[in-house]
């Protein structure tokens, strides 16, 4: 795979032209940023001095590009990068680990998307949008989906929940948790709850 070559400043500014570019139009305000985190490749051939300038850079480029943009949104796939507006935790999970990762995000202030399917069902959503709403903040946002094309085998993308249009309202506060069980409560009547032995979620809708 070729890469931009980070370490250098023409590499940085040529990578973050096209983001820039783009949100000037005034039809796009905001650029998505794959890999963010990733700084080794298969087949490695740098030296250990170069692959520390290469992981130096890559960070340095995107916190130079959320300067750039603003106020708008600069989305870290996989990684918090301080400085950095927003992230995707791209395999979001019915686990701890997910739960905890989210919040997380969330105490940094991190508009976070939380993308579910890659080893959860899209079928049944209930326990993987249970450890979301478990670890959620207000620029928290939920989507399932086993990949990311959008095709007559691909529909779940696409998919309308009915658990979407059920009534939730803003957190009473924080979750709690009791043993392996995390409660949390929302305004509207709803109360999700989360247990990390079994990784089942439950979600108590309010009528």
């Amino acid at each position: 795979m070729l890469v931009f070559d980070f370490s250098k400043q023409a590499g940085r500014d040529f990578w973050a032209s096209d983001c820039i570019n783009a949100t000037k139009t005034g039809y796009i305000d905001g650029c998505f940023a794959d890999r963010a985190g990733e700084n080794s490749f298969s087949h490695n051939t740098l030296s250990p001095e170069t692959a520390k300038a290469y992981a130096s850079g890559h960070v340095q480029v995107l916190q130079d590009l959320q300067k750039s943009l603003g106020d708008n949104v600069l989305v870290a796939n996989n990684d918090l990068v301080p400085g950095v507006s927003s992230t995707m935790i791209e395999g979001f999970r019915s686990n701890e680990e997910s739960i905890q990762l989210l919040m997380k995000a969330v105490s940094q202030k991190k508009l976070v998307e939380a993308h579910a399917g890659y080893g959860d069902s899209c079928k049944n959503i209930t326990d993987t949008l249970a450890a979301f709403l478990i670890g959620a903040g207000e620029y928290s946002y939920y989507g399932c989906s086993a990949g990311w094309y959008v095709d007559d085998s691909h529909m779940d993308w696409l998919t309308w929940h009915p658990e979407y249009d059920k009534p939730l309202g803003k957190p009473m506060g924080p979750a709690t948790k009791s043993g392996s069980v995390y409660t949390r409560h929302f305004a509207a009547g709803t109360v999700a709850m989360f247990d990390t032995k079994t990784n089942k979620g439950t979600i108590h809708w309010a009528e």
